[in-house]
């Protein structure tokens, strides 16, 4: 945290210095530009047939910028000490618009790859902290079976961008800090996943798991309505989760333990569970909307239906967000309002994200 706020504060230190110097330099070259042809017409309007009027020298400044020297020939001198004056001004000027662009672009560059700016995305994922199943999440949320993948920014206290990917943006701060979530959008976000950091690696597990619990305590403070994912470590935790409003809560601990056990019991269920939760090009858990053929129907018929059609097997009616209903009962009717949880390939589901 103090590391990414000191840096945070040379970067607006320096960003004022350029800032300032850039508007002295600009009032400068303005100032001069504005007055010069006032100053240009006061010496020559007696003395030159060009320069009768305040308007003849505005175009006679305007030319002389654009073309190579003075655009009417100069009968005084006080006349050449304006135009040398305008030669100097436009110089600068033109330096300064160029520097300015040249820096903005050097500073949106560095800002990217250190993590320093802001994001813009809408409706987005947005991964807080980092761990070693954060390129895992990743590569699953960019799986190429859906049609349209969310976009994604991560926020964590990391010096350099842990993803590599163009296509996913990398803020650097605090997790549990309001001031780095919002520069992550997490007020803009539909989904917010909270991992379990590891990027301070002699953390205890205690220690890791109460850190997640100010990040969910801080995201929900920013924007209560994203749907939150949180990683818990330990389960004798799950308890200080309680007063938070947390949608899913995925305790490492117990999810290891259960499918190892269940393994144990029934060879080959690892297996089975991680090709139904990753996406190769097999069988996988897809949410879908009920067919339009299908609303009003027992799910007796939905079973064969879906099958038929689109070889996918029914395997509970989500109601909401995160209300399953696991082997709904053969006559409990669809409604159109209803979401189906099916295993399908792709290749034979018009499948997209809800």
């Amino acid at each position: 945290m103090a590391g990414a706020e000191a840096v945070r504060t040379k970067q607006e230190r320096a960003v004022r210095r350029i800032s300032r110097r850039s508007m002295q330099l600009a009032g400068l070259a303005l100032f001069v530009l504005v007055m010069a042809p006032l100053g240009f017409w006061l010496f020559e309007h007696n003395e030159n047939v060009d320069v009768e009027t305040v308007p003849q020298a505005y175009l006679w400044l305007v030319r002389t910028l654009i073309e190579q020297g003075s655009a009417y020939d100069i009968e005084t001198a006080g006349g050449y000490i304006v135009y040398y004056l305008v030669e100097v001004a436009g110089i600068s000027l033109v330096a300064f618009v160029s520097g300015a662009i040249a820096s903005k672009l050097v500073t949106t560059v560095m800002n990217k790859g250190k993590g320093m700016g802001s994001t813009n995305a809408k409706d987005h994922v947005v991964i807080c902290g980092w761990s070693g199943k954060g390129a895992e999440i990743i590569r699953e949320l960019r799986a190429r079976e859906f049609r349209q993948p969310p976009r994604i920014v991560v926020l964590a206290n990391l010096q350099n961008d842990p993803t590599k990917i163009d296509e996913v943006e990398f803020i650097r701060g605090d997790p549990s800090d309001e001031t780095d979530l919002l520069r992550a959008g997490i007020d803009r976000c539909a989904i917010a996943i909270v991992l379990a950091d590891e990027s301070t690696p002699a953390a205890t597990d205690a220690e890791r798991d109460a850190r997640t619990l100010f990040t969910v305590l801080a995201v929900e403070t920013v924007n209560a309505d994203a749907y939150s994912c949180v990683e818990v470590i330990r389960s004798d935790n799950r308890r200080h989760f309680a007063n938070t409003r947390a949608n899913e809560l995925v305790i490492s601990g117990e999810v290891t333990g259960a499918l190892l056990a269940g393994s144990a019991a029934n060879p080959g269920l690892s297996r089975v569970v991680t090709n139904l939760v990753t996406h190769p090009d097999d069988q996988e858990f897809y949410r879908i909307p009920v067919p339009p053929d299908l609303v009003g129907q027992p799910v007796s018929a939905a079973l064969v239906a879906l099958k038929e059609q689109q070889d996918a097997l029914l395997v509970a009616i989500v109601q909401g967000m995160d209300d399953y209903h696991l082997n709904p009962p053969m006559d409990r009717v669809l409604l159109a309002g209803d979401k189906l949880l099916v295993i399908s390939n792709l290749v034979r589901l018009d499948a997209t994200i809800i």
